[in-house]
């Protein structure tokens, strides 16, 4: 069995996740909080499990969840989401992810939650590689399994109508409108082409470019879980770069999104020919 430490800090925990999932024959996630944003960075990995049919769970809490969007997003991905709530001053709490391919299981246990922590909190787990006979990973995975048969476990159902975006961080959404207000044109970073926008709503940002007016015509949309995760990741952080946001966090609109945020008060741009912010606000 191969057993490792992973962490945010060195960009090893969420690629180690990722890894869990990916062409897995069978998932099995067991996490006390979820969040848009965690699933937005597990994307491409739950949508090639669902495209194969493969049996993915997801056992939750509801304690912290403050609406049930994240949820309706992690079902829409084809996780079977169930909720535990044991009650009795008990609160489920667990952030263990696991998959079995073929006689190989995976599992990563540690202190992240299913959110855009894994990979803008300062988190740590272990990564462990190796079969069912290990006995660590047999406690693991028979542990998640006996939660999941408890009787108090109910399955999540989604409400009619349950939106899924993600909204802006509202001092986000703040400053951002009033950049807008001031000047519609971002320019980016690196060429400086323009990014004019049109419209700024609690869940994504409407900007008109040189590649949209090819394509559309008009404005694209970038959703507000980009920004999200950009701006997590650069005020825990300090500083962010244009490829970190590119190939870690998987935000195609990387561009456009440096461009906005490094006009957000307290964020400059630094020097140097790759494109990176700095969080320079003191407390």
């Amino acid at each position: 069995m191969n057993v490792s430490t992973v962490t945010t800090s060195d960009r090893t925990l969420l690629p180690a996740v990722r890894s869990t999932l990916d062409g897995s024959d069978e998932a099995f996630l067991c996490v006390a909080f979820v969040h848009s944003r965690g699933l937005h960075l597990l994307e491409k990995e739950l949508d090639g499990l669902k495209r194969r049919d493969v049996p993915a769970r997801m056992l939750v809490t509801t304690t912290f969840q403050e609406d049930g969007s994240a949820l309706s997003l992690a079902s829409s991905l084809g996780l079977r989401v169930h909720v535990l709530n044991p009650g009795g001053g008990k609160t489920f709490h667990p952030k263990i992810y696991l998959g079995r391919r073929g006689d190989e299981v995976r599992a990563v246990i540690g202190s992240a939650n299913l959110t855009g922590g894994l990979a803008t909190n300062l988190e740590a787990a272990v990564s462990l590689v190796g079969t069912l006979r290990d006995e660590p990973i047999a406690r693991a995975w028979n542990w998640a399994s006996e939660l999941w048969s408890d009787e108090r476990v109910a399955p999540w159902m989604a409400r009619a109508g349950e939106k899924v975006e993600d909204p802006f961080e509202p001092s986000l959404l703040k400053a951002m409108r009033a950049e807008v207000k001031r000047d519609p044109i971002f320019r980016t970073l690196s060429q400086g082409r323009p990014n004019r926008v049109v419209e700024l709503t609690p869940v994504e940002a409407f900007v008109v470019t040189e590649r949209s007016l090819q394509k559309t015509r008009g404005p694209e949309s970038i959703p507000a879980w980009m920004f999200n995760l950009a701006w997590d990741r650069l005020r825990s952080f300090g500083t962010l770069t244009n490829r970190e946001l590119l190939d870690d966090m998987r935000v195609h609109r990387s561009s456009a999104v440096c461009a906005m945020l490094a006009r957000v008060p307290g964020v400059e741009r630094m020097p140097g020919r790759e494109i990176a912010l700095r969080w320079d606000r003191q407390p």
